[in-house]
């Protein structure tokens, strides 16, 4: 008998359409936001099905005037690596919103916002957290960056580990309207130099975060 070749594995993330419901919570935008009840815990399929890396939990909620981000990672022998001025290969919390989203556009518009939570690199010893918007690559238009008053993050690192917590307000995601369009797409990936990745579904290959059709959903209200 021919021996065959084997065949790539196929991930079995691939094969699912996620939709999922926003933990709610009491709470506006703040300079200072807190953290997330276990109720905004959210999954991740790279390591829970296709068996990828764990080391982080995701929390996201929405609040009455802006969604709230939280990640903890562990098990870290160094410091996160993080830039201010390489916002898309820093370690930290990546998150991709569309705000109006379509099965038929798999190129990003206006309403697709990208952002950076990182728990370092910045400040004049490059130890204080940031929240910063990164243009999305291939895009068919882009929305301008939002204010800074309007993204917020705060971190705390300790014990080969470190948590942040961030919010964007509405007003910095173009499109936003609750009632007309209550479902958004969202992808989110935990990059870390040392440990590796973790994400919501596929692993965040240019082909998956420059696509918003390939982003899961979920309803805000």
């Amino acid at each position: 008998m021919q021996e065959t070749e084997d065949l790539p594995a196929i991930d079995p993330c691939m094969m699912l359409r996620l939709r999922l419901e926003a933990c709610r919570i009491d709470r506006k935008f703040s300079d200072r936001p807190e953290p997330l009840p276990d109720q905004a815990i959210m999954p991740c399929l790279s390591s829970e099905l296709a068996g990828g890396p764990k080391f982080a939990q995701v929390r996201i909620a929405v609040g009455s005037n802006a969604l709230f981000f939280q990640a903890d990672v562990q098990g870290k022998s160094v410091l996160p690596w993080c830039r201010d001025s390489r916002l898309e290969d820093s370690d930290g919390l990546h998150v991709w919103i569309d705000t109006r989203p379509s099965a038929d556009s798999h190129r990003a518009t206006k309403f697709c916002s990208s952002f950076t939570f990182m728990p370092m690199g910045r400040g004049p010893r490059a130890d204080l957290p940031f929240a910063g918007w990164v243009p999305i690559q291939r895009a068919r238009s882009s929305p301008s960056p939002p204010p800074d008053d309007l993204l917020a993050i705060r971190a705390r690192i300790a014990d080969g580990k470190y948590r942040l917590v961030s919010a964007v307000q509405f007003d910095a995601l173009p499109g936003l309207d609750l009632n007309d369009f209550p479902e958004v797409a969202i992808y989110f990936a935990v990059l870390d130099r040392e440990l590796g990745c973790q994400s919501l579904s596929l692993n965040p290959e240019p082909a998956v975060t420059e696509n918003p059709s390939l982003w899961p959903k979920l309803v805000l209200t």
